[in-house]
């Protein structure tokens, strides 16, 4: 455990005292120094405030500033304080320290059509600036203290001249472990560790957006949109507004109101309409230190509206998680009655697009690692091919037309390989190829039938189904070659691997008491997990930050394409017709 001291002298500025000591402008406070005590642990980093008077030493909780916590470290300065605004310096009698919280919106940053353009709020750690941080002995703004600095885990500690004021340091320093072992923080980083397997959902508001003019969008609609992008992940509970008190509104949320619904976190976003642009400022506050952690801006067409939403709800995992979401990416897949073609979708199942219009069967589709091909077997010349789609312009081409089977293409995560599994050789192997399709190596031997190859996503391993056992089961090999290790022995069956994102996981498709259903393994072998139990389900595929599993499922009767979260605790259908063989696309738009 680290514990950083940090002092935050209270003096005449009133932002500060007329909040905290009731002082106004000008007026020297009390002699009272109040010192913030920063506790880090090993996952979370904690604020505990305490006031020290003399030698004795109140804990007490008040809410946090933005000027303060929500600013980061405050520093407290040796130099003499100016005046805000100038450079003219100001009696040491009226302040001690002069911070100016920077603007955290700036309206008037340019955006470019089409394209998500974010201004970044700057109150808060990621905006504030690298603080020295200090322990300083006396009143504040003593200016007879002379300074001495020892350094102690990057805290500049000034001298203390007389022994009852090293008396009063040892103290200290016991009231800081004390506080540290014993007491429990008042305010914890809003985050989520997602690699906790007993994590709770976290509580999240998100009133409607409020509209600045008129316009055909519905603000309603727009929230209803990241609503839904937040829940998918299974690590939200969404927080229902309150009749209340809590009603849209631009200006800064009542985070009193809010703190009652047990929302830990609220967004708050305008909108207007200029012309046939949309532009959303949208805001991610933290209720309990009552400041705001996440400022964006974007700008697109009307009819990107859907995508913009997107795109904040990507940035609220970003913050959150520290790995930026996947709702603005889109899922492939292979229609499941006719005409068989390949479509796709937003991650949500809106903007369905059909890609082909062959009028053949077409499966596995596949995306290339920057989202601009697809990847797909098709009959169209009567026998399984391999074809390229241009997403840009809407030619296909043939990668590879060779005897016999051409199936289950899998981009390298850098895509300049292809694994195929092909029999042009006589039973199906694993084969590597150039985006081109020319063969590089024959990957895998022996008896089996080997198909439906992934990828590790250092690109140094493939995961691949061989019944060379007797059934299928799901075996990884060297992309240098070498003897494959068997994967998985919990069931006589499994198939469809896919490879996390991520690196640990892998899913696949087992069949379980006679029905398919989605499981995960780690890649040692170990954790083996079973996520569905109901229908038949097939096929699964990761998002890109690898929190998603999309896949095929029959419980509702026409096979339709699913996604849940990577524990299984939220499971939705998405797709707007009947699909299979899903595919998540990489990029982000």
């Amino acid at each position: 455990m680290e514990i950083t001291v940090v002092s935050v002298p209270w003096c005449g500025d009133s932002r500060d005292v007329t909040k905290e000591s009731g002082n106004g402008r000008g007026r020297r406070p009390e002699s009272v120094s109040k010192v913030e005590w920063r506790v880090k642990s090993r996952h979370d980093s904690h604020v505990l405030k305490v006031a020290q008077y003399g030698t004795d030493f109140v804990p007490r909780s008040f809410p946090a500033q933005k000027s303060f916590v929500g600013a980061g470290v405050i520093p407290a300065r040796h130099h003499r304080p100016r005046e805000a605004g100038g450079d003219k310096p100001r009696p040491y009698g009226s302040s001690c320290y002069d911070w100016n919280p920077p603007r955290s919106f700036d309206t008037a940053s340019p955006c470019r059509p089409d394209e998500s353009e974010e201004f970044q709020a700057t109150i808060g750690p990621a905006g504030t600036p690298a603080p020295t941080e200090e322990i300083r002995g006396g009143t504040c703004c003593d200016t007879d203290a002379r300074s001495r600095h020892l350094t102690e885990q990057g805290a500049r500690v000034p001298p203390f001249r007389r022994s009852h004021e090293r008396t009063r340091f040892t103290s200290l320093a016991a009231v800081i472990f004390l506080l540290a072992s014993f007491l429990t923080p008042l305010h914890a980083k809003l985050v989520l560790d997602v690699e906790n397997p007993n994590l709770a959902k976290m509580p999240i508001a998100v009133p409607d957006f409020v509209a600045v003019g008129p316009g055909a969008i519905n603000g309603r609609d727009l929230a209803g949109i990241l609503r839904n992008d937040l829940y998918m992940t299974g690590l939200f509970h969404i927080v229902e507004t309150p009749a209340t008190g809590t009603s849209p509104s631009v200006a800064e949320p009542d985070f009193q109101a809010w703190a009652t619904t047990g929302a830990q976190a609220v967004v708050s976003a305008s909108f207007r309409v200029e012309g046939d642009q949309l532009i959303l400022e949208a805001k991610l506050y933290d209720t309990a230190l009552q400041r705001m952690d996440l400022g964006k801006r974007f700008a697109g067409h009307v009819n990107d509206h859907r995508l913009i939403v997107h795109k904040f709800g990507d940035r609220i995992m970003e913050q959150l998680t520290g790995v930026l979401g996947c709702f603005s990416t889109r899922i492939a897949f292979a229609g499941a009655t006719a005409p068989r073609e390949v479509y796709a979708m937003d991650f949500d199942g809106h903007r369905l697009q059909r890609l082909t219009n062959n009028g053949s069967l077409n499966l596995s589709p596949e995306w290339s690692p920057d989202g601009r091909n697809i990847l797909f077997t098709s009959y169209v010349h009567g026998k399984p091919d391999l074809w390229r789609l241009d997403l840009e312009t809407m030619q296909w081409a043939v990668v590879s037309s060779r005897p016999g089977v051409n199936a289950s293409a899998r981009y390298s995560p850098d895509g300049n390989i292809v694994a195929l599994s092909s029999n042009h050789k006589g039973i199906p192997k694993i084969f590597l190829l150039s985006p081109q399709g020319n063969i590089i190596k024959m990957l895998t031997e022996g008896r089996g039938n080997d198909i439906s190859p992934t990828w590790s996503p250092d690109r140094s391993t493939i995961a691949y189904v061989s019944d060379g056992a007797g059934n299928p089961q799901i075996y990884l090999v060297s992309v240098d070659g070498g003897r494959p290790r068997r994967l998985t022995h919990e069931t006589n069956y499994n198939t469809d691997p896919d490879w996390s994102p991520r690196g640990a996981h892998i899913a696949f498709t087992a069949r379980i008491e006679g029905r398919f259903q989605i499981c995960t393994i780690r890649t040692d072998g170990s954790d083996f997990r079973v996520l569905t139990d109901k229908g038949s389900n097939q096929a699964p595929a990761w998002s890109p930050d690898g929190r998603m599993i999309a896949f095929g499922s029959t419980r509702d009767g026409a096979p339709r394409i699913y996604v849940m979260d990577a524990e299984g605790r939220v499971q939705a259908p998405v797709s707007p017709i009947p699909g299979k063989s899903a595919a998540w696309c990489r990029a982000r738009r």
